[in-house]
């Protein structure tokens, strides 16, 4: 087991044994959902800097020097990349249908989309819809834990924190690269670094137009991020009550909203 596996692994074990130390309800005020505030803000503050003065201007070099051809192109391949991964959570939620979908996503736009760089699966009737890890912990009611602001990755919680870990550790290019050091930092480096900044790229307007409008930019990312993990329901929750065996077999497969 390598390193970065055994990492993944200790964090749920960490985060399975001290559930019963956190209220993980989001119906609680936010006060209690945010009881590091004063230090959420101070990294809060640290990651505005970043993201403006680091992030978003590489992001615009890149936006310069490409054309929206190009960006589409590597926002494609990108997001190919991390189908087997939705997969794999799919089936952990015991979510079939979605899972078969995006292994068919991955098999027609790896080959008849050029590597993914093309997404030619919604002609399929393949819409892409992804899922995580940390998803998959929530539908086994695993609780979120508190709010927590991250350097560089922002709005947070432990369950989160995990998700994002094992995903890491999930992605193909990790498995494919990491026997060989020398192609490891040639190849996942780089891959790294252009999932950022594209990502920085994509959002940077929406980033700073909800800046510009918000009175409190801090409470406004932080109750998005808290309305966005109450859409991720454990299966077994009482008000799913007679729907614990249900195993999605006739789920719509819609388009899930960009974060």
């Amino acid at each position: 087991m390598t390193k970065h596996l055994r990492l993944a692994v200790g964090l749920v074990a960490i985060l399975m044994t001290s559930a019963c130390a956190f209220d993980g309800r989001l119906s609680r005020p936010e006060n209690k959902a945010d009881p590091y505030e004063n230090f959420n803000r101070k990294v809060f503050a640290f990651n505005e800097s970043f993201y403006d003065n680091v992030m978003f201007p590489i992001a615009k070099g890149y936006r310069k020097v490409t054309t929206p051809f190009v960006r589409e192109r590597v926002s494609s391949f990108l997001a190919n990349v991390k189908e087997p991964v939705s997969a794999a959570n799919y089936l952990l939620q015991l979510k079939f249908v979605p899972a078969l979908k995006s292994v068919g996503r991955f098999v027609v736009n790896t080959t008849m989309g050029l590597g993914g760089m093309f997404d030619v699966a919604p002609g399929w009737k393949l819409e892409r819809k992804d899922t995580s890890f940390n998803e998959t912990l929530a539908s086994w009611c695993v609780v979120e834990g508190p709010y927590i602001v991250l350097p560089f990755l922002g709005a947070s919680s432990p369950r989160s924190l995990t998700g994002t870990v094992v995903d890491a550790v999930a992605d193909p290019i990790y498995w494919m690269t990491y026997q060989d050091a020398n192609i490891s930092a040639k190849v996942s480096y780089p891959y790294t670094a252009m999932g950022y900044i594209a990502f920085a790229e994509a959002y940077q307007d929406i980033y700073n137009d909800l800046k510009q409008n918000s009175v409190d930019f801090y409470s406004t990312l932080r109750s998005a991020y808290i309305q966005k993990q109450k859409g991720y329901k454990c299966r077994f929750a009482p008000e799913a009550e007679g729907e614990s065996y249900d195993f999605d077999f006739d789920e719509d497969f819609d388009e899930t909203d960009a974060e």
